[in-house]
């Protein structure tokens, strides 16, 4: 037997028969079951389609509206970022306190601006919204350092100082 796989014959024989057999088992087993596949990955992109607009439409509209706003060119501030975010997430302008620093050039010649907010009064659940919500609108914006201190005598407050850093 093991002779066999010396005598090159047989490959000559071997080679045209898996050959003649690699077609009869595509049109046989391999195109239909790709054609079943693809019919259920359509199904399932059309569910998570109608899942992506529900989300969109219904729980966070506002980033429809964000997104086909136009872009213009200002110059980014602290002062109209943090407004629009806490308006949207119910944060009170007694509540908190804004000051930012004026830009400046970093020793790599990126330009930045720090800025540091305290907030009075929040809830854990709204002070993660906040923070989401504003980093996910301005990528180049990062939260460099955030302190929570729980409020005594008061279930689920909090008061949060935290430092944002913006680069150009």
């Amino acid at each position: 037997m093991k002779d066999i796989y010396k005598k090159p014959i047989f490959y000559y024989v071997l080679a045209p028969v898996l050959i003649g057999l690699w077609p009869l088992w595509l049109f046989s087993a391999g195109l239909p079951g790709a054609k079943t596949n693809y019919e259920k990955e359509a199904v399932q992109y059309q569910d998570a389609e109608k899942l992506i607009k529900q989300i969109l439409e219904d729980l966070d509209p506002q980033r429809l509206d964000y997104a086909m706003a136009k872009k213009t060119k200002d110059e980014f501030d602290y002062a109209t970022a943090v407004d629009q975010v806490t308006k949207f997430c119910r944060i009170s302008a007694s509540d908190y306190k804004l000051s930012s620093s004026p830009m400046r050039k970093t020793r790599g010649g990126q330009r930045s601006q720090d800025a540091t907010m305290a907030i009075g009064k929040i809830d854990i659940e709204t002070f993660a919204k906040f923070i989401s919500i504003m980093q996910m609108r301005w990528s180049s914006l990062q939260c460099s350092n955030v302190t929570l201190a729980k409020v005594k005598g008061q279930k689920n407050v909090w008061k949060a100082d935290i430092r944002f850093i913006y680069y150009q």
